[in-house]
């Protein structure tokens, strides 16, 4: 039995004591989601690994025109390849790959555009659960505005967990497992009833040169970020930000993997209403320091975090 008076208070803290955030709560995923348009982009052929865009203002090919980030701080990125696009998170770039998976003889046609990035999001789990042996959301993919939602806008709806499956598929070149929270089921005398070891659900065949490219501008965005400088790995990952409610701070997202030449650990962090990325980027540091040097412990229990405009976080 529980007491009826302090489980009502429970289910009335605004903090949702009683609710699993990385598995019942659900966000865009911000630019978390710009390594699946990239993969897009090239395994569909309307963009190169060679091939240059160009990001100086507004995308006005579609009405209202979107802007990348940089363009509204008034800054341009110039010319980037596909590893500058991931490494500065540059939205315009990724606002005209989906342009193109959405044309066909010359017509945009924005449910082409969503009908293949969810192609290629379901190949990552993006539109399932994760398979963890407790309950989950059901993630929702975009179905309004290609453009937007190859940089993680629109109606994309995702949990932290799922988001975690995603980067543990990225990071191992194309594995897709269906997950578990659990190891092993044995008895009194250590003899294995149950093995609960992770089923694979696919594998991504790409060729390496789209892999490698993909790990390099992830590496490439946290070299840019000098709380991750002095960390006993190296580490690859991508930065987010996610809007839900204009009277509040965006949510914070950061998806990573290390190290970063052969990965052992990939994590997916979200801070709600968090302001800025840079947070669970620091966030999730803490983790990978903690995980490849267990002596830190103290430090990382007793440090502080870094002001955000301090930092470099290629955007978002």
């Amino acid at each position: 039995t529980i007491d009826s008076e302090y489980f009502n208070q429970l289910n009335r803290d605004l903090s949702r004591p009683m609710w699993n955030y990385a598995t019942q709560q659900r966000s865009a995923p911000g630019s978390t989601f710009k390594m699946i348009s990239t993969i897009a982009g090239l395994e569909e052929g309307v963009i190169n690994l060679h091939e240059r865009l160009g990001c100086y203002g507004p995308f006005d090919k579609i009405t209202p025109p979107p802007r990348c980030w940089i363009v509204t701080s008034g800054g341009n990125h110039g010319q980037l390849d596909v590893v500058g696009a991931i490494e500065n998170s540059c939205n315009s770039f990724f606002y005209e790959t989906a342009y193109r998976l959405g044309s066909i003889n010359g017509i945009y046609d924005s449910d082409k555009g969503l009908e293949k990035l969810t192609e290629y999001a379901s190949l990552f789990g993006l539109n399932e659960t994760s398979g963890v042996e407790i309950y989950e959301s059901e993630p929702e993919l975009s179905d309004f505005d290609a453009v937007r939602s190859a940089i993680g806008q629109g109606t994309h709806n995702l949990t932290t967990v799922g988001l975690a499956r995603y980067v543990t598929t990225v990071a191992n070149s194309g594995t897709c497992y269906k997950l578990s929270l659990l190891d092993k089921l044995t008895d009194n005398n250590g003899v294995v009833i149950e093995d609960f070891t992770p089923e694979k659900i696919r594998q991504i065949e790409l060729p390496n040169d789209e892999w490698n490219a993909v790990h390099l501008g992830m590496r490439k965005v946290v070299e840019r970020m000098r709380y991750y400088e002095d960390m006993p790995v190296n580490v690859a990952g991508k930065t987010g930000t996610a809007q839900e409610n204009k009277n509040r701070a965006n949510h914070a997202l950061f998806v990573g993997y290390a190290p970063y030449e052969k990965p052992e650990i990939a994590i997916a962090t979200r801070v709600a209403f968090g302001y800025n990325s840079a947070y669970a980027a620091e966030i999730s540091r803490d983790v990978f320091r903690y995980y490849f040097d267990p002596e830190e412990e103290e430090k990382i229990l007793t440090g502080s975090a870094i002001r955000p405009e301090a930092v470099g976080t290629g955007g978002d």
